[in-house]
C-alpha cells in the first residue's frame, strides 16, 4: 500500500468507525486496505493478552471450529504442546474407535495445557490429523472444540492422513499457545 493511500485510510479511521468506514468505501479494493491497516493499530493497542480475529472479509471460521487469525501478545510464553492422541498414561490407545481416541486426545491436550499454566483461550493455533477423514468425523471434532473452547476457537488447520505414528492411531493434535506475561 502506498503512503498516500495508508494515509488517507488512516484518517478515515481516526474519523469514522470501522463499520461506516467500510460502508463509506463500499466494496472497493481499498476495503481490503482498510481492514489491514485497523487490524494492525488494534493489534498494537490491544497487545496483553490473545487476540483472535476473524475479518468480516472472510467467511465466518468460528461456525468450523477456528478462526482465521491468531495475534499472540508481545510479552508472553510461547508453550508448544506435541500431537496429543488418543493415550492412556501408559501411550496405549484406549480403543480403536475414532470418537474414544478424539475424546481422549483433547482430555490429554488439556492435562498438557494444566502442567505449564495454559489455559485453553491461550491456545492460538492447533493442528488436527485425521486418518481417514470424511464428513462425519466432523460432528464429534466440533463437539470437541465446542467443548474446550466455546465460540472462540484458535486458528486451525485439518490434515487428511493414511496413517499416523503408531498402528490404529486415528487422531492426533498439536497446539501452540502463549501465557500473558501478567499469568506467568
Amino acid at each position: 500500500m502506498t503512503r498516500p493511500i495508508s494515509s488517507a485510510v488512516n484518517s478515515l479511521v481516526a474519523n469514522f468507525s470501522r463499520r461506516n468506514a467500510l460502508l463509506w468505501l463500499g466494496g472497493s479494493g481499498i476495503t481490503t486496505a482498510l481492514m489491514v491497516v485497523t487490524q494492525k493499530e488494534v493489534s498494537a493497542k490491544d497487545n496483553k493478552e490473545l487476540k483472535l480475529v476473524n475479518p468480516p472479509t472472510l467467511y465466518n471460521a468460528p461456525q468450523n471450529g477456528y478462526s482465521h487469525i491468531a495475534v499472540t501478545p508481545s510479552r508472553a510464553r510461547t508453550v508448544y504442546i506435541s500431537g496429543q492422541f488418543g493415550s492412556d498414561l501408559q501411550g496405549n490407545l484406549v480403543s480403536n474407535e475414532f470418537e474414544k481416541q478424539l475424546i481422549q486426545a483433547f482430555k490429554n491436550l488439556r492435562y498438557a495445557l494444566a502442567a505449564v499454566g495454559a489455559q485453553p483461550q491461550d491456545v492460538a493455533k492447533t493442528t488436527i490429523l485425521i486418518v481417514d477423514h470424511n464428513q462425519n468425523k466432523l460432528i464429534p471434532l466440533g463437539r470437541e472444540i465446542i467443548n474446550l473452547w466455546g465460540n472462540q476457537p484458535p486458528a486451525n488447520t485439518l490434515i487428511p492422513v493414511p496413517r499416523l505414528a503408531l498402528d490404529g492411531m486415528l487422531f492426533e493434535i498439536d497446539a501452540y499457545a502463549v501465557i500473558p506475561e501478567n499469568r506467568s
